[in-house]
């Protein structure tokens, strides 16, 4: 008989989680919408012997589509395959979940694959991304990851001054947001560069905004303002939108990511086969972490450049994409994580910090973060629910 719990980890014993709603410090705009709170769930999975992980499921209606509430029902329905069952039971196989909208099925894998990641790292006594890396038979390869600062879609003359005091806070990369029609998106670019100088990196991330005929406005003369790299130039919902993203690429001057168009290994599998990107975005709150983890061991295998980041989560959210950030190779680009600045409350205790366009992550074991209590119950929308044996 096969043993179900071969490793000897401890059991989940009881799970709740709890909605949340936390204000921006100013409206973040961009092309899927202007952003002034961010929603989601707080998830803890605990076990009999007082042991502790947490997840984040935090759905971007505009970005990936879904919903608080429809995400909140996806993870009492995963929980409930949880209880009473060993700590990694949610990564030993896919866990049932039908007739949810792929963004609130994304992040609610998220949250209870991290919760049960970081219950299982913490039982190791390992950090959590050496944990996670395992499950991907991949090497976790930096502690200290690069970030890039973001600004966004707003006025010309605020993009630079924001680009300006992020360099000033030690920035090597920033990523601008565009996507509001080629005048206005080469004005912002123009402005950004020629606030930040040279020595800086710029990246533009249109968000799926262009057609091909703006794409190739705007693409055509990014080599005039030393523009890096552009994130999802085509719509992912467009027809043909991978024969689409790979012919922007093929006429492109300077290297296209993917991003909407990336959410699962199928995704990617289907980039590649098209010659379609020259990196891809990774997300873990669109992709679920153990897809996210997948579509990074493969484009390793592939030698494709991975950025990842997140979607404006708060805390727990953001700590899990920076350790999946360290799984991304020896020579790692600057990834979106620094984003927490934006949001009022992480809604955790002493969450990793951005120094100077750096964030080292702690070698201690799991997620190494507590909930902030006073904070959860000051931005609660909702009642805590709970299962438990």
């Amino acid at each position: 008989m096969t043993d179900p719990n071969p490793a000897g980890l401890p059991l989940v014993s009881r799970a709740w989680w709890r909605p949340f709603r936390v204000p921006f410090r100013s409206e973040f705009v961009a092309a899927h919408g202007t952003m002034s709170v961010r929603e989601g769930i707080v998830l803890v999975l605990e076990t009999d012997g007082g042991d502790v992980g947490l997840g984040e499921a935090s759905p971007l209606p505009s970005y990936s589509g879904g919903s608080v509430e429809e995400t909140g029902a996806a993870i009492e329905v995963l929980v409930r395959e949880l209880i009473g069952q060993p700590a990694d039971a949610a990564w030993r196989r896919d866990l049932p979940l039908a007739n949810v909208s792929a963004g609130s099925a994304a992040a609610a894998r998220c949250a209870v694959e991290a919760a049960s990641a970081d219950l299982c790292s913490r039982a190791a006594s390992i950090s959590f991304r050496t944990w996670i890396a395992r499950q991907g038979g991949i090497e976790a390869t930096a502690k200290r990851i690069a970030v890039n600062g973001t600004i966004d879609a707003g006025d010309p003359g605020d993009a630079a001054r924001e680009a300006k005091a992020l360099v000033s806070n030690g920035f090597q990369t920033l990523k601008l947001k565009v996507g509001t029609g080629p005048a206005a998106d080469l004005a912002r670019i123009a402005a950004v560069r020629e606030a930040i100088g040279d020595a800086v990196a710029l990246r533009i991330d249109a968000n799926g905004a262009w057609g091909p005929a703006d794409a190739t406005a705007v693409l055509d003369r990014c080599p005039d303002y030393r523009i890096a790299l552009c994130e999802q130039p085509i719509s992912h919902l467009a027809p043909d939108a991978i024969g689409q993203l790979a012919l922007v690429r093929g006429r492109s001057p300077i290297p296209v990511a993917a991003d909407e168009s990336c959410r699962s290994l199928s995704n990617l599998d289907s980039l590649l086969a098209a010659m379609a990107v020259d990196a891809i975005v990774v997300k873990p709150m669109a992709s679920g972490l153990r897809e996210a983890i997948r579509m990074v061991a493969r484009a390793r295998e592939k030698g494709v450049p991975v950025i990842v980041t997140t979607m404006f989560d708060c805390g727990i959210g953001t700590t899990v994409a920076m350790h999946l950030a360290a799984l991304t190779g020896p020579n790692p680009i600057a990834c979106g994580l620094a984003t927490l600045d934006h949001l009022v409350s992480s809604l955790v205790e002493a969450d990793p910090t951005i120094v100077r366009g750096t964030v080292e992550l702690t070698g201690r074991p799991g997620l190494d973060l507590r909930l902030d209590p006073a904070s959860l119950e000051r931005y609660t929308t909702g009642p805590r629910r709970e299962l438990g044996q």
